[in-house]
């Protein structure tokens, strides 16, 4: 048997998926920075001609 608390989030959530979607873009944004900023800074680490 369900909560009454935990069936109003429930419906809440189905209701208005809105922050779920916002919260999902951002957080693959995020991802996608990081691993951007992982590439660029390991590109500029290899291909530094005064390491040689």
């Amino acid at each position: 048997m369900m909560d009454k608390s935990e069936l109003a989030i429930a419906t809440s959530q189905t209701q208005n998926p809105i922050p779920f979607l916002i919260e999902l873009l951002f957080n693959l944004l995020s991802k996608m920075i990081t691993v951007s900023t992982i590439k660029l800074t390991s590109q500029a680490v290899s291909c530094n001609p005064l390491t040689y």
